[in-house]
C-alpha cells in the first residue's frame, strides 16, 4: 500500500489526472459551462508546478519505483510550463476553428502527466507505462481535425511509429531484465556486466525505442509529416513534452552504465547519430517553404545538439542536456505559438512567404518569432546560445573537440533558415492577396511570454544553470 509519503510525492500529477477528469465530465455533462474548462486547466497547471515548488522532494519513493529528486523538480517544471504555454495556444485556436471542447485539454493534462512520469521513474517498467500515457493521447490529438485529411494522416503516422517504437523499447526492456533479473535502474546499475550480447542488445533497444521520441537520425523519418499535420497547439506539445521526458529517461539509463564497462565503437555510434542528426536536420531544413516542417528538422538538429552534452557525460555533460532542454521549450513553444496566429488555414501549406511583410503590420507577435528564430539559431545574448555553449564546452572539457566543432559549424548552417524567416518578416513586402489572420490577442501574448522568457533567461541564465547543476547532481553516474 502507498504512504502518505508516496501520495505526497506525486501531488502534482494527481492534480493533473484529477483535473482531466473534471474537465470531461464539464464537457459531457454541464456543456454551458465549456468556456471554463480552459482556465481550469491552466490554473491546475499552475497548482501542479507550485506544488512541486513547495512540497519536499523525498527523493526514492513508491518502493523505490519513482525518484522524486532535484531532476525529476527541473523537467516537471519544464514539461509544466510547457503545457500552460500549450493550453494558453489550444483555447484561442480551436476556438478559431469552431472547436472549443473540453476533449483537447483533458489529452494535454494526460500527456504531460505520462511525461512527468517518466521523468521521475527509475523502473524501466514504469517508464514504460509513462511513456504509453504520454504517447495514446497525443495520438487522438494530432488526429483531432478529424474533416482534415492532413490531420488524420498525421495522427495515423504517429501512431504507427509509436507503436513501433513502443515495441522495440518494451522488447529491449525484456532483454534488459532477462540478463539482469531486474528492472529497476538503481539495481541494475549494481550488477551492470561486461560486454554480455543479451544485454548491449537490449540497452540498444530501449536507447532506439526513445530516438523514435527524440526524432534522431535515423529514426526522424516521421516528424516531418506529423509537425505539418497535426494541430498547430499540438505540435507545440508534442516538439518539447516528449523530447524532454525522454532525454531525461536516456540520462538516467546511461548513468546505469559503469565507465569501461561498453567499449568505444559505442561512443562512435552514438556521435554519428549526434553528427548526422545535426547534418540532415540543417540541411534539409534550407529547402523546407513550410515552417512547421522547417521546424521539425529544426527539432531534429537540436536533439543532435543536445545527444552531444548525453554522450560528453559527467556533471558538466547533464547539466548542459537539462539547461538545453529547458532553453528549447521556451524557444519552440513560442515559435509555434506565432506560426499558431500567422496562419490562415489548418489544412494549408503554413507558407514562410505568408509571412511577408507581418513585421510592420503585426508588430509585437512578429518580434515574438523573429526573437524565437534568433535564440534557435543560437545567437546571444538569448537563451538558446547559453544552451549551445554549455552542450559544445562539455564536448570540449571531455576530449570531443571534433564533436563541438561540428556543432558550431551545423549552427552557422541553421542561421540561414532561421534567419529567412526574419527576412520575410522584415524585409519582403506584403503579397498581393494578404493573408487572412484573424486576430488573436490570446496568442499574441502567449508568444510575447515565450519570448520575453527567452531574453530574460539568456540575459541573467544563473537561477536556470544553478538549477539544473542541482538536477544533474542528483542523476549521478
Amino acid at each position: 500500500m502507498p504512504t502518505p509519503a508516496d501520495l505526497t510525492a506525486i501531488v502534482p500529477e494527481l492534480v493533473l489526472v484529477l483535473t482531466a477528469g473534471i474537465v470531461l465530465l464539464v464537457e459531457a455533462f454541464l456543456e454551458r459551462y465549456r468556456g471554463v474548462i480552459a482556465p481550469v486547466a491552466l490554473v491546475a497547471t499552475a497548482a501542479a508546478a507550485w506544488t512541486r515548488l513547495v512540497l519536499p522532494l523525498p527523493g526514492r519513493c513508491w518502493s523505490g519505483m519513482l525518484s522524486i529528486d532535484a531532476t525529476a523538480s527541473f523537467v516537471d517544471l519544464t514539461i509544466l510550463g510547457a503545457l500552460f504555454l500549450s493550453i494558453m495556444i489550444t483555447a484561442p485556436f480551436f476556438r478559431r476553428l469552431g472547436r472549443d471542447r473540453g476533449e483537447p485539454y483533458a489529452l494535454l493534462l494526460l500527456a504531460a502527466t505520462g511525461a512527468m512520469v517518466m521523468a521521475s521513474s527509475t523502473d524501466l517498467l514504469v517508464i514504460f507505462l509513462g511513456l504509453e500515457l504520454l504517447s495514446i493521447p497525443l495520438y487522438v490529438l494530432n488526429a483531432s481535425l478529424k474533416d482534415v485529411e492532413i490531420s488524420l494522416e498525421a495522427g495515423l503516422k504517429y501512431f504507427v511509429v509509436g507503436a513501433f517504437a513502443a515495441g522495440f523499447t518494451v522488447y529491449g526492456i525484456a532483454l534488459l531484465y532477462g540478463a539482469t533479473g531486474t528492472t529497476n535502474l538503481a539495481s541494475m546499475a549494481g550488477i551492470f556486466p561486461g560486454r554480455v550480447p543479451l544485454l548491449l542488445l537490449g540497452f540498444a533497444m530501449v536507447l532506439g525505442g526513445f530516438a523514435f521520441k527524440l526524432a534522431l537520425f535515423p529514426f526522424h523519418g516521421w516528424a516531418p509529416d506529423v509537425y505539418q499535420g497535426g494541430p498547430t497547439p499540438v505540435t507545440a506539445f508534442l516538439s518539447v513534452v516528449p523530447k524532454a521526458a525522454a532525454l531525461v529517461v536516456v540520462l538516467r539509463l546511461v548513468g546505469t552504465v559503469k565507465p569501461g564497462s561498453i567499449s568505444n565503437h559505442w561512443l562512435l555510434a552514438g556521435a554519428l547519430v549526434a553528427v548526422v542528426s545535426q547534418a540532415l536536420g540543417n540541411i534539409v531544413a534550407i529547402v523546407q517553404r513550410d515552417i512547421k516542417r522547417m521546424l521539425a528538422y529544426s527539432g531534429i538538429a537540436h536533439m543532435g545538439y543536445a545527444f552531444v552534452g548525453i554522450l560528453a557525460g559527467g556533471p558538466d555533460g547533464r547539466r548542459a542536456v537539462l539547461v538545453y532542454l529547458a532553453a528549447y521549450t521556451l524557444m519552440n513553444v513560442g515559435a509555434f505559438a506565432a506560426v499558431a496566429l500567422l496562419s490562415e488555414k489548418e489544412d494549408q501549406p503554413h507558407l514562410i512567404n505568408d509571412l511577408a511583410g507581418q513585421g510592420w503590420k503585426r508588430p509585437v507577435v512578429s518580434l515574438a518569432l523573429a526573437v524565437c528564430m534568433f535564440s534557435l539559431a543560437g545567437v546571444p545574448p538569448f537563451v538558446g546560445f547559453m544552451g549551445k555553449f554549455l552542450v559544445f564546452g562539455a564536448a570540449v572539457n571531455h576530449d570531443l573537440v571534433w564533436l563541438a566543432v561540428i556543432g558550431v559549424i551545423a549552427s552557422l548552417v541553421s542561421a540561414f533558415y532561421y534567419l529567412r524567416v526574419v527576412y520575410f518578416l522584415y524585409m519582403k513586402p506584403l503579397p498581393r492577396r494578404e493573408p487572412e489572420f484573424a486576430p488573436s490577442p490570446a496568442l499574441v501574448w502567449t508568444a510575447a511570454l515565450a519570448a520575453g522568457l527567452v531574453v530574460a533567461v539568456g540575459v541573467f541564465p544563473q537561477p536556470l544553470i544553478r538549477a539544473a547543476t542541482e538536477a544533474a547532481r542528483m542523476l549521478g553516474g
